[in-house]
C-alpha cells in the first residue's frame, strides 16, 4: 500500500482475499506470508473478512493478527423517504481554495477509524491519513470533493464517486467537530442524497465503522439497509501487546 506506506513511514500491505478449506495447509501459507513480510521488510498489515469467514479469522488471530473492528456497508436503493432537510445547506464542488479547511475537518472529525482504534499505532498517523486522502481525491479521475456550507461557513465535506451502473459511493463523509450534535449531519445527508436523486442516482452506499454509533443511527434513521458485515484485523511486526 504505497500510500499508507509513505505516510506512515514504514512499508504498508493489505490481505485482499484469504480464503482456507477445511484441512488446508495454514501452516505453510501463514510462513510464506511471513517470509514475503520479511523479504519486503513489512511492518504492518491489514486485512478485512466477512463476517461469516471464521476459519480464516481464527487462522489469522492464531498467528498474531488482532481485531480491530467491524465494518459495515449501508445502502440506500429508494430516495423516496428523504424528508426535507431542516438546515439549509449548500453543497457543491469543492475547489483548492477549500483544501485547507477540508483538511482540516478530516484530521479532526474522526474518532473511530481502523488506525484510531488499533491503540499500538500513534493517533497522529491516522489523522495525517484523513487529510491525505482528502488532497489525493481531488487528483484521482472519478472522485469529486463536495463541500458543505452553512452561510457560507464550511461544516462538512464528502467524497463522491458516480459509478457507471448509475450509482453513488460515498468514499469518505464528515461534519466539522463543532458542528456535531446540533442535527447538521442529518440535514446534509439528506441534503446530499436528495442531489443524488435529483441526478438520476439509483443506489447510494458507503461504509462505516460499527464503533460509530451515531453514524449508524443516522444511516438507519435514513432508511439505509445493512445487508453485510466486514472483520478488520491488523498484524503488527513487533507487536507491543
Amino acid at each position: 500500500m504505497p500510500w499508507d506506506s509513505e505516510i506512515f513511514g514504514f512499508p504498508v500491505a493489505q490481505i485482499s482475499r484469504v480464503e482456507l478449506e477445511e484441512g488446508a495447509g495454514t501452516p505453510a501459507m501463514l510462513q510464506a506470508f511471513d517470509a514475503w513480510c520479511a523479504e519486503h521488510d513489512v511492518r504492518l498489515v491489514s486485512c478485512r473478512l466477512d463476517h461469516r469467514q471464521l476459519r480464516e479469522s481464527m487462522a489469522l488471530e492464531g498467528h498474531g493478527f488482532r481485531f480491530v473492528e467491524m465494518v459495515y456497508e449501508p445502502r440506500l436503493d429508494s430516495f423516496e423517504n428523504v424528508a426535507e432537510p431542516r438546515w439549509a445547506i449548500q453543497v457543491g464542488s469543492a475547489a483548492q481554495s477549500d483544501l485547507e479547511g477540508i483538511e482540516e475537518i478530516a484530521s479532526s472529525a474522526f474518532t473511530t477509524g481502523r488506525f484510531l482504534l488499533d491503540w499500538r499505532l500513534p493517533p497522529e498517523l491516522s489523522q495525517r491519513r484523513y487529510a491525505t486522502w482528502v488532497r489525493s481525491s481531488f487528483e484521482t479521475p472519478g472522485h469529486a470533493v463536495i463541500k458543505a456550507e452553512v452561510d457560507r461557513e464550511l461544516v462538512g465535506f464528502f467524497i463522491v464517486e458516480h459509478r457507471p451502473d448509475g450509482s453513488v459511493y460515498w468514499h469518505l463523509t464528515a461534519i466539522a467537530p463543532r458542528w456535531q450534535g446540533r442535527g447538521v449531519g442529518l440535514s446534509l445527508w439528506q441534503t446530499m442524497l436528495r442531489r443524488h436523486k435529483a441526478d438520476g442516482a439509483t443506489s447510494v452506499g458507503t461504509t462505516i465503522s460499527g464503533h460509530n454509533t451515531p453514524a449508524m443511527n443516522l444511516y438507519a434513521r435514513l432508511g439505509f439497509s445493512f445487508s453485510s458485515a466486514q472483520m478488520t484485523f491488523h498484524w503488527l511486526r513487533d507487536d507491543p501487546s
